[in-house]
């Protein structure tokens, strides 16, 4: 009775395994909105308990359909999974250093949830920025006491109390909307440069625990829907970058990456600043265990990605973001 039962078995959850493989590899090749609860779920996590239950079986009941199983999520989870890419990139600038591109100047530009305190803000001065874009930021007074701490010389301040842009050089325009969930501001360079910013925080779009429940399904489908077309109406849908202007959008996405919410960004051939040169352990929420980046800042093609990295804020429940970018010769 018991080799029978150890056939089965042996057969069976491999079996099972494997469809739950197919299944979640075909939802993040397709992005469908139905399924953005399996999506959500970073591929590492995915991997992590298809190679658990694969070694429970292998070890309970035998059988090489075990082991294959598990080889096939291991595989995938290291080649797919971004924090794999990451650390394998730090690694490899520690052993042999990228130089940085001649003739230019680097633009470092930070994005920070300050969860509305100024204390959320005090790491950013020892960061030496030339662009903060801030999410949950304290008041416009406060911001602007702050800024003249951080920059000498021409800086301009944009906020509407849920984001913020604080940047180095002259503030030539900006556009704040009442109920928008994004702020946008023109910044002209000493070089004459000129940097179009978008700071923007989106609706929650978290994984659950509740993956059981059809509400939560259909409440993240439309949070995907709804921040989808936010990013779409905040960045246009045609790429109108030129060589002498930069675009960067930054802020909290609430979405990990690689979701189907980032396809506006792509179709105007914007860059993840991490997913292009990352370093490190990028994810940045929570703040002291992160396992989600929700973070992130984009940049048009005119900008050269030199790296981003990400570092712990003691006064927030998010890391901060820092991208060191590469500004056109003149």
């Amino acid at each position: 009775m018991w080799r029978w039962t150890q056939k089965l078995f042996s057969a069976l959850i491999p079996s099972l395994l494997l469809l739950l493989f197919i299944v979640v590899v075909s939802s993040y090749m397709n992005r469908w909105d139905s399924l953005v609860a399996i999506t959500l779920i970073p591929l590492w996590a995915w991997a992590g308990v298809g190679m658990i239950l694969s070694l429970l079986s292998w070890l309970a009941f035998r059988g090489v359909p075990s082991l294959v199983i598990f080889c096939l999520w291991l595989a995938t989870g290291i080649a797919f999974s971004e924090e794999t890419h990451s650390l394998i990139k730090e690694l490899v600038n520690t052993i042999d250093p990228k130089p940085l591109p001649e003739d230019s100047r680097l633009y470092r530009v930070i994005n920070v949830n300050a969860l509305g305190a100024k204390e959320g803000l005090e790491q950013i001065k020892q960061l030496e920025p030339d662009l903060v874009v801030v999410q949950e930021p304290p008041k416009q007074q406060v911001l602007d006491e702050i800024a003249e701490t951080w920059f000498s010389g021409d800086f301009g301040v944009v906020s509407d109390g849920s984001v913020a842009i604080v940047a180095r050089g002259v503030l030539l325009d900006s556009i704040v909307e009442e109920s928008s969930e994004a702020i946008h501001a023109r910044i002209q360079l000493e070089n004459d440069f000129l940097v179009d910013v978008t700071s923007i925080i989106l609706s929650d779009c978290l994984p659950s625990t509740s993956l059981w429940n059809p509400g939560t399904w259909e409440r993240l489908r439309q949070a995907r829907i709804h921040n989808r077309r936010t990013l779409r109406t905040n960045l246009g849908e045609n790429q109108i970058t030129q060589n002498r202007i930069g675009r960067i959008i930054a802020g909290g996405f609430q979405t990990p990456p690689g979701d189907d919410v980032y396809r506006p960004l792509e179709s105007n051939e914007m860059v993840d600043t991490f997913r292009k040169a990352g370093e490190g352990w990028g994810n940045t929420y929570p703040s002291d265990y992160p396992v989600l980046r929700l973070d992130q800042i984009w940049v048009s093609e005119s900008f050269e990605v030199v790296s981003t990295h990400a570092i712990q804020n003691r006064h927030s429940d998010h890391r901060i973001v820092i991208s060191e970018l590469a500004l056109p010769s003149p």
